[in-house]
């Protein structure tokens, strides 16, 4: 007996010891099982966001350059890409031929000049033919005057008939609607055709067609009489300075005048062509459309000058991004590895197809460019889109994003608890938290591994 409850009682302090080494065990199991989380404490502070978009650096502004003058071009001082400053001098005229063309100018105001003076002194004309001019042209007035009520009696006995003809569309058109829930009626298919016998008179009724006809004749009729009225104009204004009057006079003397001032200003133009083409603000020369030699003539186009006083950055902004940014917002534009300082001063009101999607057009005007810049190069622009104090931050690390919406994992009771809440701002670093969360509060997060809600979790020592 003794042996058996020796043995009996081996078994027991077994069994005890069992039991602690399970204890032990499960404690260091639940230890091991825990996950190692990173924590932040929800607080209040400022927060800045940056929003990175690419480009293109343009002008706002070119100026096409046309010739004043016929010339030919002796030089041109510059090549298509060129930076010149205001007042550089871009292209230069032939100054020999411009002299001989202000030498012509000059004998043609001289020959102005003794016409009129032989016109004043003239007396050959007859006085039959300016009686002939008068009395056509008293006739003639009269004929444009009642040519022109006739035109506007017709026009408005067109008008009237072509209301008329569409108020009855629009009536067929409303008795139609009346009539469109029975569409198989005998009613129903005869308002079909009148309304089609109404869309083609009101082009083809033959009242319309008439006096479309009469406005076409009596506005021929118009032309006619003002060409034969310019006629006997002429012949007056020839035939006058035999009889000269006040009247005639007075014309001649206006007509003097205009050749005068065009001579002064064809002298000015090829006097100011002398100094050559120079150019009006700073900037690069983008186009050259006239090589040295080539003889222009006035209107030709020269060159095209792109301001660098008025350079901007185009960007394509996604739906995304666009409604963080706004006019007037600062930014800071890389160029060449040189930050230039510049702020939002367009957002167009449409999207448009890019090489990188569908986007929104965004323009940045440079606050000082300078002559470093090339047109045309990439540019990466950092629009500060926002900048607010008192702002419950956490790190964007710690916010996980669903299409259902936003969450976070918050510590509780060395837990990790899901969270829903609704974000605001945010940079490459933190995120605005709207709802959700309170200042205070842990957020957890595990950057190699999904938390899920519940998770025993312990902190990182780091």
């Amino acid at each position: 007996m003794k042996g058996f409850f020796s043995s009996k009682k081996k078994i027991a302090v077994t069994g005890a010891m069992l039991a602690v080494l399970i204890a032990v065990g499960r404690i260091s199991l639940d230890a091991a099982a825990s996950t190692t989380v990173n924590v932040y404490t929800a607080q209040e502070g400022e927060l800045s966001s940056i929003l990175e978009i690419n480009g293109n650096v343009e002008t706002d502004k070119d100026k096409e350059y046309f010739a004043d003058v016929e010339a030919k071009i002796a030089d041109v001082h510059v090549k298509e890409g060129d930076f010149v400053k205001k007042g550089d001098l871009i292209l230069s005229y032939d100054t020999e031929e411009l002299d001989r063309q202000i030498r012509l100018a000059e004998l043609a105001a001289e020959a102005d000049q003794a016409g009129y003076d032989s016109s004043i002194q003239s007396g050959n004309r007859t006085a039959g033919l300016l009686g002939e001019a008068k009395k056509n042209l008293k006739v003639l007035d009269q004929q444009i005057a009642d040519t022109q009520e006739a035109i506007t009696r017709t026009q408005n006995s067109l008008l009237e008939k072509k209301a008329a003809v569409a108020d009855e569309g629009a009536k067929l058109q409303i008795s139609l609607i009346d009539w469109s829930d029975k569409p198989d009626s005998g009613e129903y298919e005869n308002l079909l055709k009148l309304i089609q016998t109404n869309t083609y008179n009101q082009q083809y009724d033959p009242d319309i067609v008439r006096m479309q006809k009469e406005l076409n004749t009596l506005n021929e009729q118009l032309t006619t009489y003002k060409e034969y009225k310019a006629e006997m104009t002429s012949q007056k204004a020839a035939t006058v300075q035999g009889v000269m009057t006040k009247g005639a006079k007075e014309q001649l003397d206006a007509v003097k005048e205009a050749n005068e001032l065009r001579s002064e200003e064809k002298i000015s133009k090829l006097e100011a062509a002398k100094k050559g083409v120079r150019a009006d603000f700073d900037g690069v020369v983008t186009e050259i459309d006239t090589p040295k030699g080539s003889d222009v003539s006035t209107g030709s186009k020269l060159l095209t000058l792109a301001s660098m006083e008025d350079v901007v950055v185009r960007s394509n902004v996604n739906r995304y991004d666009i409604v963080n940014i706004e006019e007037g917002q600062k930014a800071v534009v890389n160029i060449k590895n040189t930050a230039y300082e510049g702020k939002v001063t367009r957002i167009e009101k449409m999207t448009r197809e890019s090489g990188s999607g569908v986007g929104v057009g965004v323009e940045i005007t440079l606050d000082k460019p300078d002559d470093a810049i090339i047109l045309g190069i990439e540019a990466k622009s950092k629009v500060q889109t926002a900048n607010l104090t008192g702002v419950l931050c956490i790190p964007l690390s710690a916010l996980s994003e669903e299409e259902d919406g936003n969450y976070v994992f918050v510590r509780k009771d060395d837990k990790a608890i899901r969270v829903p809440v609704e974000c605001g701002i945010r940079n490459d670093a933190m995120v605005e938290i709207s709802a959700g969360l309170s200042a205070g509060d842990q957020v957890v997060w595990n950057d190699a591994q999904e938390l899920a809600d519940g998770m025993a979790i312990k902190v990182s020592s780091k």
